[in-house]
């Protein structure tokens, strides 16, 4: 699920950019021209020439805040910027928060962040704690060493911050990566989030490896996923994405 380039296609370097956090490398694909994202060796991006996600969780998170009508968007963790770019495009007032500044340089030049995207160079949780703003859906998108979540992203004081700038059913959603069906980081990150007081479920796909794993709080009931209205090369990748309850997944 964290859709890498397959065998038949070639990714050629395009530029790599050193930064207070480790390199960045952009590369473009022989098949399509679109661009992919890494740091420190590790896959974090990749999109069409458009600025489309090639990756399937990202359009799962797309849709999500589309169906819950969510205008105010507020990001942590930039990468490519992808997510941030479609959203746009919807009309969403959107802002990124992330604490390496050269993510913002690079998700502009190469994957067509809009310039009217409001992009923040800090970290995370200080801009949770001091914002006065509030945002309709909250996402969380932030990668340490192993591709792992920073311990710090994962707490309950975390997750009440978190809920303090959502706006009243406001949606959160945090991106995990799991390694198989036996991986409970997930379930024992979204125990904390529910501890915090959001009404919890969790969106996998269940028999992936290496998968992507999305934890909501207040998400709508009703979602459908996939929705048809993703572009038709992305529901197969779409199929499958099931809404389990947190209960389920753990030991």
């Amino acid at each position: 699920m964290r859709r890498e380039s397959d065998g038949a296609e070639q990714m050629a370097l395009v530029k790599k950019f050193e930064s207070d956090f480790g390199v960045i490398s952009v590369l473009r694909s022989s098949h399509d021209g679109g661009m992919a994202y890494y740091q420190n060796g590790c896959f974090h991006s990749q999109s069409t020439r458009q600025g489309i996600s090639v990756c399937a969780y990202v359009h799962a998170l797309h849709e999500m805040i589309r169906q819950a009508r969510a205008r105010r968007v507020l990001i942590i963790g930039c990468g490519g910027g992808t997510l941030a770019t479609m959203l746009r495009r919807l009309n969403c007032r959107v802002t990124v928060v992330d604490i390496n500044p050269v993510s913002f340089i690079v998700a502009r030049a190469y994957f067509r962040l809009p310039d009217d995207v409001r992009c923040i160079c800090r970290d995370g949780i200080a801009y949770l704690r001091t914002t006065c703003k509030k945002y309709d859906a909250v996402v969380i998108d932030v990668f340490g060493s192993h591709n792992n979540v920073p311990p710090m992203f994962t707490t309950e004081a975390f997750f009440r911050a978190v809920a303090r700038v959502l706006s009243p059913s406001g949606l959160m959603a945090m991106n995990v990566i799991t390694a198989n069906d036996r991986d409970k980081r997930a379930a024992i990150i979204a125990q904390r989030a529910e501890a915090a007081g959001m009404g919890i479920a969790l969106f996998d796909w269940p028999g992936q490896k290496d998968r992507n794993s999305l934890i909501t709080g207040n998400a709508p009931r009703r979602l459908r996923l996939p929705s048809g209205r993703e572009p038709a090369w992305m529901r197969e990748d779409m199929r499958g994405l099931t809404r389990l309850g947190l209960r389920k997944r753990l030991p």
